[in-house]
């Protein structure tokens, strides 16, 4: 049976009826689809709860790209060149990383992803690049085709990530202005881009979370080894697991202080 992958949805605006909506780019969908799971999108609820029906009949968790964390959650001060944040899309996607560590589930990031990933395992992140670290390459290219290649990113031997790409260099795209600062717990950084900034995330401690800080959703078709990291992610998502109840309000606790300081 091929697994189900939840992807959190975004909240905005509909463009033809004005409306609010919940949604993810379509890439994302194809990526799982094509590498043999079934998307599943996750609304942003309001009562958290509802997610006690939803987490244990999922196989696999796919944290997308989007709008930035709240710094509140790393215990740091709004930076001037801060993005647009939402406090209920944070509080939504750090109770499912909370779930996904102790339930050891498999889990991918892109882009706000990694960056979601890092933080709820302790670390911190540079909430913009051009001006908090010196001589970086300019990674938000906003205004490029999103499968516009735009630097290499140099991997590193014996991490997870070789296994998987089968390469020690690739080309990816840039669409983001914040990445990891200090890492979280567990986390090892096993790709750089050419000025350092980190671009691949993996934590060996856990059955499967690995992370990438380019978007590899809308390259795979040109850059085939972007296609491994799909489909190693839905194996592992195919693997049986066992799958357990659990009480929200234990698992959600730790995060609220956080969160009600947003």
């Amino acid at each position: 049976m091929r697994p189900l992958i939840g992807i959190p949805c975004h909240s905005g605006v509909g463009a033809e009826s004005d409306r609010p909506i919940f949604f993810n780019n379509k890439a994302y969908i194809r990526a799982v689809e094509l590498a043999g799971g079934v998307p599943i999108l996750i609304p942003i609820f309001e009562d958290l709860s509802g997610l006690e029906t939803l987490l244990p009949r999922l196989d696999g968790i796919l944290f997308s790209g989007g709008i930035d964390v709240h710094p509140s959650v790393y215990q740091e001060e709004p930076h001037p060149m801060l993005g647009e944040t939402n406090p209920l899309l944070d509080k939504l996607e750090l109770a499912l990383m909370r779930y996904v560590k102790e339930k050891e589930l498999p889990t991918l990031g892109i882009c706000r992803g990694m960056q979601l990933m890092n933080v709820a395992l302790g670390g911190s992140l540079y909430q913009d690049l051009q001006s908090q670290y010196p001589g970086s390459l300019k990674h938000p290219n906003w205004e490029l085709p999103r499968n516009h290649m735009v630097h290499k990113v140099i991997i590193e031997p014996g991490s997870r990530m070789e296994k998987i790409l089968g390469v020690r260099e690739t080309r990816v795209n840039s669409l983001h202005h914040q990445a990891v600062k200090s890492k979280g717990t567990g986390v090892v950084i096993s790709g750089h881009a050419e000025d350092g900034v980190p671009e691949l995330l993996e934590v060996p401690g856990h059955r499967f979370m690995l992370a990438a800080q380019c978007h590899p959703e809308e390259i795979w078709r040109d850059e085939p080894v972007w296609g491994k990291l799909f489909h190693a992610f839905i194996e592992e998502c195919s693997n049986a697991h066992k799958r357990t109840t659990l009480t929200i309000d234990k698992l959600f606790a730790p995060i609220q202080t956080h969160i009600q300081a947003i």
